[in-house]
């Protein structure tokens, strides 16, 4: 059951943030890298539940979760003014 909630709801939640913080890494301007995390936002969204369900087990789709999740978090931190 965790496996399937790390699918349902953690991996679509890291796919989001990790395409809230891709502007913060593209080496555009800002334009550019707005555009970018837009239309990668839905092939994300789609991957992400789909990787977590080939993962072997649930911890490591939850480790993939919280993997994806702290490097994103870590990039919008370092990325505050």
């Amino acid at each position: 059951m965790s496996w399937l909630l790390a699918a349902v709801l953690g991996a679509p939640l890291a796919a989001l943030l990790v395409s809230v913080a891709l502007p913060a890494v593209v080496p555009a301007s800002s334009d550019v890298r707005y555009l970018v995390a837009c239309i990668v936002v839905i092939p994300l969204m789609a991957a992400a539940p789909c990787m977590a369900l080939l993962a072997r087990s649930a911890a490591r789709a939850w480790a993939g979760v919280l993997v994806a999740s702290g490097a994103a978090l870590l990039v919008l931190w370092r990325c505050l003014p």
